[in-house]
């Protein structure tokens, strides 16, 4: 048994590999390997980073489109069921048939202190308007024209609006403007 012993600890001992002098890697390979592993890894984070600035710009625009989206769908599912329109520019009111308001007086307005879209279905109350766009986005133009309000003529209500991300980085912010025309239903 000392023997099978004496003879694997010889055979490692054969094996084993020691620096002598002259032997390893030079300054210059040394700074060579650092280099190429520093580019690699400069790649890599550009490549990281740039990733999660594309995923930042498309939570944005998927924001601003919601938003967009719901405030235009709101007011014109309101004016379609509305008649005697008054107003212009960011203000429109006019008188709603829908169900649940039964012929109350309503108005759609910017805040332009919020930047938001505001509703209110009950003009006798003062303050009580509600905001139909989330915080996470400024409307930056909102514009109503009235047309077709003659006699006889069917009334048309064209709706501009214009959307900003807002509480985003420059870089990642974006916009968008939309443009629709509701006829309402009733004659």
């Amino acid at each position: 048994m000392q023997n099978l012993k004496s003879k694997i600890f010889n055979f490692l001992k054969a094996k084993s590999y020691t620096l002598q002098a002259g032997e390893g890697f030079s300054l210059i390979e040394m700074m060579v390997a650092i280099g190429i592993f520093a580019v690699v890894v400069m790649i890599t984070s550009s490549t990281f980073i740039t990733s999660l600035k594309g995923q930042q710009k498309s939570i944005a625009v998927q924001n601003v489109a919601d938003n967009a989206r719901y405030a235009m769908e709101i007011m014109a599912k309101e004016i379609r069921m509305g008649d005697a329109f008054v107003g212009g520019g960011d203000t429109i009111q006019f008188i709603s048939n829908m169900p649940n308001r039964a012929g109350k007086t309503v108005r759609f307005r910017l805040d332009s202190s919020a930047p938001q879209i505001l509703f209110d279905d009950d003009l006798d109350t003062a303050g009580d308007d509600e905001p139909i766009t989330g915080s996470n986005s400024a409307i930056t133009t909102l514009r109503f024209t009235i047309s077709g309000t003659d006699p006889g003529s069917q009334p048309r209500v064209t709706i501009l609006l214009g959307v900003t991300s807002s509480g985003t980085a420059p870089d990642v912010a974006s916009s968008m403007t939309l443009q629709t025309t509701v006829s309402p239903r009733s004659l």
